[in-house]
């Protein structure tokens, strides 16, 4: 029990290290640790080591914060691992009886804790109820009295409950199979899936028995996991067969994929990435999602200063962003968001994406971001709606944040609401250019 104890907390140590210094993602972060620690695999399964890792980076914030309490300071990720174990342990009770007997476990950490552990609720019965709903839910706090300006606290609170639930949605690549025949195969393996009513290519994952990523249709290209928001993203482009569409951040292309399954590999995609290895990574992805590659165009560049002298009917700026509405599948964004500077990177970048789209005069632009937060949506809208006509996405989903005028005329994905991820898409035309 002493050395698989020892051993969990280190590489739960090592995940968080890494994602906070590196700025990466959970699987990434895990992938990494797995790596150079292989005795942790060798010792511990790495599904247990997998799911306790992704807990206490999801609670990292509740941990912070009990810390505090309890040693008034600060000090290392094992500590909030040894933490986690005691006060957040027993959800994963079944996986962690590998290690022995987990109340023995936490009488130990207790023992050796400078103070009486306090219960959470005694700890934050005094605060204010935006610092009880930043702990409860683990968020920074910045970021949950910003919800709360704009959707109150009761929405609030259901948003940030939802954003650390588990949603999968799984789309079906139409140009190599079909539908009903994968949600058959699906049921048979144990994953119970619904096809969506708004995009009849789209199934809700509902259960599952077996890890999704070891299904053999994700290897052979006939399913994709994407969301369904993210796939709004694209119905609301309305990609038509001869057309050409110019995507302004491509990689790593699940978004081109489905602009080919709609067109049935009829249009033609200008696909631009500032990174070379992103690039390279993305042909692979395109061919095994059936796409006719002599249909795309692969351009390395800066898509801040592009210029395609070539006639473009639609652009797509899916643009880089701080992901606050996926950190239902990658809570280490949390993290992130603990640093002012790392999420204040991403708007000028969108906003010089913007402005670089309007010079293709008479395109329809459809600008989405997978955020929450209105500095990479509504305010950037907000800028140029004199200069540009705001058009309708033709999609379902909410309308934006009603602090700002042009609500009414784009799309919100949240959720609590819709069982997706948090996506913002707008569509927007600029005229003929006058020189």
């Amino acid at each position: 029990m002493e050395k698989e104890y020892r051993i969990l907390v280190d590489f739960i140590s090592k995940v968080l290290h890494v994602i906070i210094n590196k700025y990466i993602g959970i699987d990434k972060a895990y992938q990494e640790v797995a790596k150079s620690y292989r005795k942790a695999l060798n010792t511990i399964k790495p599904k247990t080591l997998y799911r306790a890792s992704y807990r206490v980076v999801s609670d990292y914030y509740t941990l912070r914060y009990i810390e505090e309490k309890i040693y008034r300071k600060h000090g290392g990720t094992k500590r909030l691992a040894r933490l986690w174990l005691l006060y957040r342990g027993e959800q994963l009770a079944e996986e962690l009886s590998e290690l022995g007997d987990l109340e023995k476990i936490k009488k130990k950490i207790s023992k050796n804790l400078p103070q009486k552990p306090p219960l959470l609720e005694e700890i934050t019965d005094k605060l204010s109820r935006d610092e009880q709903l930043a702990i409860t839910y683990s968020f920074p706090l910045w970021f949950v009295k910003k919800l709360i300006l704009l959707l109150g606290y009761e929405e609030t609170e259901k948003l940030l409950d939802s954003l650390n639930k588990e949603k999968w949605w799984i789309r079906v690549n139409t140009l190599k199979t079909d539908v009903d025949k994968i949600a058959l195969r699906l049921d048979e393996r144990g994953v119970i899936v619904r096809v969506d009513k708004d995009l009849p290519y789209m199934l809700e994952v509902l259960d599952y028995s077996e890890p999704l990523h070891h299904l053999r249709e994700m290897w052979t290209g006939e399913i994709v996991f994407q969301d369904k928001a993210s796939a709004m993203v694209v119905e609301a482009l309305d990609p038509q067969p001869g057309e050409t569409i110019f995507d302004m951040a491509a990689a790593p292309g699940i978004k081109d994929t489905l602009i080919m399954q709609l067109t049935n590999n009829q249009a033609r995609i200008i696909a631009v990435d500032i990174s070379k290895r992103r690039i390279e990574r993305m042909k692979k992805v395109l061919k095994l999602y059936g796409v006719d590659l002599s249909k795309i165009d692969l351009i390395q560049s800066d898509s801040t200063l592009v210029n395609i002298r070539r006639r473009i009917d639609k652009i797509l700026i899916d643009a880089p962003c701080t992901s606050t509405g996926a950190m239902i599948k990658d809570p280490a964004i949390k993290i992130h968001l603990g640093s002012r500077e790392w999420s204040s990177k991403f708007p000028p970048i969108q906003y010089k994406m913007i402005l670089n789209s309007l010079g293709y005069s008479g395109s329809e632009i459809t600008y989405a971001v997978c955020s929450i937060l209105p500095d990479e949506a509504e305010e950037h809208l907000e800028k140029i709606q004199n200069i540009v006509a705001i058009l309708d996405p033709n999609i379902p989903g909410c309308t934006g944040y009603k602090q700002y005028n042009i609500a009414n005329s784009v799309k919100r994905f949240f959720p609590h609401i819709h069982s997706t991820q948090g996506f913002f898409i707008a569509k927007i035309k600029v005229g003929d250019r006058t020189e």
